[in-house]
């Protein structure tokens, strides 16, 4: 699946979604864990499952705070590319695989960008964090994530 941002509106098949409008309609949230060797962090993410959710992402929102993110639900799992047009801070890209495994990492992505960013590897789950935060963590490939989806009852 490609998910692109598009300027002022996103496009995701025939339908055209409003973005940037803040505050937008509460996602589901959720607490996952990013494993780094011999240490773990925990962030509270906002879930992008639908694809409204998925093609808005974090255009036009507030900064992340350290402790937060944006996790999207690319399942089934495929290329995945973003890029950050009417995104106003820098952001780290985590592709993670279906297993939790971080198979590539986009970091400090430039605000306001059309680059296109990410994988041709098969991404089930991309997690945004603020920019920088991969590096200042010390995450890197093969850090495994705790994916909502993959928790045991």
């Amino acid at each position: 699946m490609l998910v692109m941002l598009l300027l002022g509106f996103c496009l995701v098949g025939t339908r055209a979604y409003a973005c940037g409008q803040y505050p937008q309609p509460p996602l589901a949230t959720a607490t996952i864990t990013v494993s780094v060797k011999d240490s773990a962090h925990t962030f509270t993410v906002e879930l992008a499952e639908t694809e409204e959710q998925k093609a808005c992402g974090l255009m036009g929102r507030p900064p992340l705070a350290a402790d937060q993110g944006m996790l999207f639900d690319m399942r089934p799992a495929d290329a995945a590319f973003f890029w950050m047009d009417n995104t106003p801070e820098s952001l780290d890209m985590l592709f993670v695989d279906t297993a939790g495994i971080i198979i590539h990492i986009e970091q400090n992505a430039v605000p306001f960008s059309r680059r296109m960013r990410g994988t041709r590897k098969p991404a089930a789950a991309v997690l945004e964090l603020a920019g920088g935060s991969a590096a200042r963590l010390g995450i890197g490939i093969g850090d495994r994530v705790s994916l909502p989806w993959n928790k045991s009852p």
